[in-house]
């Protein structure tokens, strides 16, 4: 544990050490874009807006098709084991369709059918779905998003089970940003999740293996609110601080019905080729059930993102909790790390180089083993704009090793990329 915090550290400190100089040439060149008036979540409302393929009067419809490996994970590019035999790819449609009835307020509803093509272990595809609806309320010193969200689709799990599962989730909730000055401003999320894993659905399998319970024991209700006050102190950083609390009720373990508190704080910089966001802070997990075991430390992330030219470097590291259904662990402990190179070679391709790891730490020992998984990812890859079709390749070599003996893989992994515009 001491082994993944000191690296943990070294890799903020590297981080820093390369964005700061930057941050604080630019601090003293661009003055002139502080105290921005806008609300930042309205922006990304009118932003779609102008990007909405078809508009006729207060109708404004975004429309995509993608290809895309089930496998692959966008935060991490990390794919998972179930690739290994087979092809596993995703095709989906994405719909968002936008009716303004007024000018300070918007409706949207936004819907993603796909299907699943799977070939290994003679698996055969499903038809998955996400969809949510939102009304906004653009105010002058307000904006607020009151949602309402559902999905039952196929994702990639690579921590903990290393494996494909069906996730069937409902959500509904309210967030919204408060600007109580140019420089001071609120930002508040209040959200109830239902999660669970239908077994009439693909699941993973996972051999019978008496080390590991049913992944139906994930099936829990969520209450999550979080409150951040930002306070840009600085031409271009802001401070902030946060307090998130999340309550956790299982639906057929309830000795896993708990609660997580955390609180912290940290900056976000942006000079608009430089962005850097520092999040950090101590966690509590408390289960209420008081033979299980509690956990306390500190998580956070740190990311980062450079343009010079036509390269964009980006990194970043993070520490986060998960669930586990491992034997007698209740939660697992995630350290990941990322790094990519984006070179535009012409106004068309764009040729990328990525490489990304994670350790995942389980605190209670099984059969005398504390389990440790390191997990690598580092590919080349390229992507190909023509007018209304994007198209690209990324071609890596993926490693899992792990102190529990068979949850081992290593090998060449293909991810493919198509996305068509109407």
């Amino acid at each position: 544990m001491r082994g993944v915090s000191q690296r943990l550290f070294i890799g903020l400190c590297f981080l820093i050490a390369f964005v700061c100089p930057v941050v604080s040439h630019a601090q003293e060149d661009q003055r002139l874009r502080d105290r921005d008036p806008d609300l930042a979540a309205a922006k990304k409302v009118a932003s779609d807006l102008q990007q909405a393929n078809f508009h006729n009067g207060p109708w404004y419809l975004l429309s995509r098709f993608r290809i895309a490996d089930a496998g692959y994970t966008e935060a991490a590019y990390v794919p998972t084991g179930d690739q290994s035999g087979g092809i596993s790819l995703s095709v989906e449609a994405p719909q968002r369709l936008y009716f303004v009835p007024r000018r300070k307020m918007v409706v949207s509803v936004e819907a993603i059918p796909g299907y699943s093509f799977l070939t290994e272990n003679n698996q055969r595809g499903q038809f998955n779905y996400s969809a949510r609806g939102d009304l906004h309320f653009l105010l002058n010193h307000l904006y607020l998003d009151v949602y309402a969200a559902g999905a039952n689709q196929l994702r990639a799990h690579v921590a903990d089970i290393n494996r494909l599962a069906t996730v069937r989730e409902s959500e509904a909730g309210i967030g919204g940003e408060v600007k109580y000055s140019s420089r001071t401003s609120g930002v508040f999320t209040v959200r109830l999740r239902k999660s669970d894993y239908p077994q009439d659905r693909i699941q993973p399998d996972l051999g019978n293996n008496p080390d590991f319970n049913p992944i139906e024991l994930l099936n829990r209700r969520e209450k999550n609110a979080r409150f951040s006050v930002f306070h840009k102190t600085f031409p271009l950083t802001s401070l902030f601080a946060s307090t998130e609390v999340s309550k956790y009720d299982f639906t057929t373990a309830h000795t896993r019905n708990s609660t997580r508190t955390w609180v912290g704080g940290g900056f976000l910089y942006d000079s608009g080729r430089t962005q850097v966001r520092l999040e950090a802070g101590p966690v509590r997990l408390n289960f209420r059930d008081p033979l299980q075991h509690d956990h306390s430390g500190v998580t956070g992330s740190l990311r980062g993102s450079l343009a010079q030219g036509r390269r964009t470097w980006t990194a970043g590291v993070e520490r986060d909790l998960g669930f586990s259904i491992f034997a007698d662990n209740n939660f697992f402990v995630a350290d990941r790390a990322n790094a990519g190179l984006s070179y535009n070679a012409t106004r068309k391709l764009t040729l990328r180089l990525n490489t990304a790891a994670e350790r995942d730490r389980y605190e209670t020992v099984v059969r005398g083993l504390e389990r440790r998984d390191d997990i690598t990812f580092s590919s080349v890859g390229f992507t190909y704009a023509f007018r209304k079709l994007t198209t690209g390749l990324d071609v890596g070599w993926y490693t899992r090793d792990s102190t529990y003996g068979g949850d081992t893989d290593s090998g060449i992994r293909y991810i493919l990329h198509l996305s068509f515009t109407p």
